[in-house]
């Protein structure tokens, strides 16, 4: 997973058939008008994602 344009990312493995939840939080210097999230994963794993600002 990564997220730009902060250049923050960190790797999660992904297990086939099993469930497993990760929480990250990222604390920003200053606000950013726009950013995305890039995800990357087998096509037999299953993700879901929630952002916040």
């Amino acid at each position: 997973m990564s997220v730009e344009p902060v250049g923050f990312s960190f790797p999660l493995e992904c297990l086939e058939k099993e469930v497993s939840s990760t929480y990250n939080e990222i604390h920003l210097k200053r606000a950013r008008d726009k950013g995305t999230v890039e995800i990357t994963a087998p096509s037999f794993v299953r993700w879901a994602l929630t952002a916040e600002q």
